[in-house]
């Protein structure tokens, strides 16, 4: 099934612009990734976005915009756009009302086709304290999207800035959690602000944010304490100039607030591949041709996440990222994907667990982590042009549907093994992973980590068998990402250390480790339980011994409950051993108590 749509840009701000009256699947009703492929400046259309535009018979136009990675937001260039589109099919002449996702707007045109679109601005710029370099004044606003925006003293200082680095504080902040939000740097120069805007969604850059340019001539007007009644400030982004008018109101509020710019159509065309195969192809390594793309500038690096406080992210994450900065490519190999489907349930408990390696920008990838408060870091690995492309060939061909699917295993096949194997298989006999044996088993290994969390330690503790507790093979430890990102500091390719120094991308938001702080008394709340039940066996016996009254029903309740915690213990103990391919799970020495208390 083919799509029509249009390409739009407003200020260099660029759209793909669907008319939702057409028949079919549209994207308002596509996954984040169909949404994502569409957008995708190499294997799709490329665009900051797509907007759906659908004229109503009631004289409403509905405007459903949606970013690169699939989220929804009120978009000001966007909707420009789909007014100047809706005048030239003759929806309207001279106004009309636009539903978009923050609530109603109104579309103009004015006389000489400059599209323009009224802003829903309930709250007051806030003044917020400054995080980019030499900032002098910094303040928030919500203007349909939510923008930070920070003040530099030049245009010039404003033109070097490393927006992309400098942004990713804000963009980030607790403050703004758990969505983040869009950063912008001013500069006043005479009575014109220049700006440049990194936009969430489109994790990067864009040459116009209508949205943007608002929220930064309100926050001008207000640092500027100006007067009651109607104001203009022009903005000059790097798309183009836009103008914004506003009415401030004598409490500081704002009404009437309106965004003009410059919008027109840049072609038409037909997105012609199946639907149904769009997720697919939003894979690079699905699309085939990877390593042919990258250039000498290409690197790849192995990224460790920190632990998080779920327990199937209490031991953190180990990922493969291939960047090349010269033609923008930035993706993530993850071999911690999961594969639900028809028996995923059945098949988790018995033990039989298949995940994948899936693909991924790494702007999506890494906000997982930056939402959670984990920290995430980067070892580049130290590798030659022919070596680089020779790890994306070999990523890639494992990311094919025929070989992505592999067997879990907890110690053994997992995010971070797989680092390993991957080196093994590219690189042969040049790669020396430098493992030292020891005499340390999976369980030890696992307590620096499920300590926080005392009931999963407690559990973790009684189901693992004999496997666990005898020592671990040479990198056994590796298992664990972070064991993982020290044992590559000892690796070698070529008789030269594998990897640079470890790069912090974002630091970790409170304690490393996760669950309650080293020190915390409720670590020992098992422990408390399991003396509070012994101190209350010797109580019965004493009191047994006394010949109190109570006696007899006090060694009934202790002993029924003892034995129908033995029997249930020796039922899963027993069933791990014999149902599931759990092998770490075997012969477990604790059948020898719960068989004794059921007896």
């Amino acid at each position: 099934m083919a799509l029509q749509f249009e390409k739009w840009e407003g200020t260099g701000n660029d759209f793909v612009l669907v008319d939702g009256r057409q028949e079919g699947r549209l994207p308002s009703d596509w996954s984040d990734a169909e949404v994502e492929a569409l957008c995708d400046r190499k294997r799709g259309v490329g665009s900051d976005g797509v907007v759906v535009v659908t004229p109503g018979d009631d004289g409403i136009l509905q405007v459903d915009f949606r970013n690169p990675d699939g989220s929804r937001s009120f978009c000001g260039n966007g909707t420009r756009s789909a007014v100047a589109w809706a005048h030239g099919e003759g929806v309207f002449k001279t106004d009309i009302r636009v539903e978009a996702v923050d609530g109603a707007h109104t579309g103009v045109l004015r006389a000489d086709g400059t599209p323009g679109v009224s802003l829903n601005v309930e709250a007051v710029p806030r003044v917020k304290m400054t995080l980019v370099s030499r900032a002098v004044h910094a303040a928030f606003l919500n203007t349909g999207s939510p923008h930070h925006v920070e003040w530099l003293d030049s245009a010039s200082a404003l033109d070097s800035l490393d927006l992309a680095q400098a942004a990713l504080t804000a963009r980030h902040h607790s403050d703004y959690s758990p969505g983040g939000c869009n950063v912008s740097v001013v500069a006043k120069e005479g009575e014109c602000l220049h700006i440049r805007t990194f936009e969430r969604g489109v994790e990067a850059e864009t040459l116009s944010c209508g949205t943007g340019v608002v929220a930064a001539a309100l926050a001008d007007m207000a640092r500027e304490d100006a007067s009651a009644g109607n104001h203009v400030r022009h903005v000059i982004a790097r798309g183009g100039q836009l103008e914004v008018e506003a009415t401030r109101q004598a409490g500081g509020t704002f009404q009437d607030v309106w965004l003009f710019g410059a919008a027109r159509r840049v072609f038409r065309g037909t997105w012609a591949w199946a639907l149904a195969f769009l997720a697919l192809w939003s894979d690079p390594a699905m699309a085939g041709g990877l390593a042919d793309q990258l250039t000498e500038s290409a690197r790849v690096s192995v990224l460790t996440a920190s632990p998080g406080a779920d327990l199937y992210a209490a031991f953190g994450h180990t990922a493969i990222r291939v960047f090349d900065p010269e033609v923008r490519l930035d993706y993530v190999f993850n071999y911690g994907t999961f594969v639900v489907d028809e028996g995923f349930y059945v098949r988790f408990v018995k033990g039989r667990m298949d995940y994948r390696l899936g693909v991924e920008r790494f702007g999506r990838f890494q906000n997982l982590y930056l939402r959670q408060g984990r920290a995430l870091h980067e070892q580049v690995l130290n590798l030659g042009p022919e070596d680089v492309k020779a790890m994306a060939e070999y990523l890639e061909w494992n990311a094919q549907p025929e070989n992505a699917t592999y067997a879990y295993d907890f110690f053994r096949d997992n995010c971070a093994t797989k680092v390993i194997t991957v080196l093994e298989e590219v690189f042969g006999d040049r790669y020396h992973a430098g493992c030292v044996a020891t005499d340390s088993t999976y369980l030890e290994a696992l307590r620096p980590f499920t300590a926080g969390n005392p009931w999963s330690a407690w559990g973790m503790e009684l189901i693992l068998g004999a496997e666990a507790a005898t020592a671990m093979p040479d990198c056994g430890h590796s298992f664990l990402p972070d064991v993982l990102a020290y044992q590559i500091d000892a690796m070698t390719l070529d008789g030269q250390p594998l990897a640079f120094e470890r790069e912090v991308v974002f630091p970790h938001q409170g304690t490393w480790h996760a669950g309650l702080p080293e020190g915390d008394s409720g670590r020992q709340t098992p422990v408390y339980l399991m003396w509070g039940w012994a101190a209350w066996m010797a109580l019965v016996l004493w009191m047994a011994h006394r010949g109190a009254g109570w006696k007899k029903w006090g060694r009934r309740l202790s002993v029924a409950v003892t034995a129908a915690v033995s029997a249930l213990m020796t039922t899963l103990f027993g069933l791990m051993a014999v149902a599931t391919d759990h092998n770490d799970t075997w012969w477990n020495a604790e059948m020898v108590w719960a068989l004794g208390g059921w007896g």
